[in-house]
């Protein structure tokens, strides 16, 4: 990888008008080249508060977190200019946006490809995994 990446953030986001701004405020801009929120049918002021923020807004019409992160990613792979690393964020401010050079650092360092952060330190929140889930991780990572 070469000495400046270039990072994009991606940042699902469904009425998130309360927490949107602290989230864009928090991530490093001197790291991050573009963020890209992908307002999944907001009906609050989410997109507005996103733009005036300095983000770039796309609109997903189809509801889901998955619909939201292809939509940003379709933006994105029609830059002239690809990232290097991709970011994805939760708008609810549930993650920490200024840690993201703390997640890169394994990937801009050469260690890894994929870096997965973790609230928890490598333990669910008590029912955010149904047990299929719970069961599917432990058989990967076994």
């Amino acid at each position: 990888m070469h000495s400046n990446p270039i990072i994009d953030v991606i940042i699902p986001a469904y009425n998130e008008v309360d927490a949107i701004g602290f989230v864009l405020n928090e991530i490093p801009k001197e790291l991050v080249r573009n963020v890209v929120v992908a307002n999944n049918n907001s009906t609050d002021e989410t997109a507005i508060v996103s733009e005036s923020h300095g983000a770039t807004v796309v609109f997903e019409p189809k509801a889901g977190y998955g619909n939201a992160c292809l939509k940003a990613m379709d933006f994105i792979a029609t830059q002239e200019v690809k990232p290097d690393i991709i970011v994805f964020l939760d708008g609810d401010h549930s993650d920490y946006p200024e840690q993201l050079s703390e997640v890169v650092a394994p990937i801009l360092e050469g260690n890894a490809d994929l870096v997965i952060g973790s609230r928890a330190l490598g333990k669910s929140e008590s029912g955010s995994l149904t047990p299929q889930q719970v069961f599917g991780n432990w058989l990967a990572t076994r």
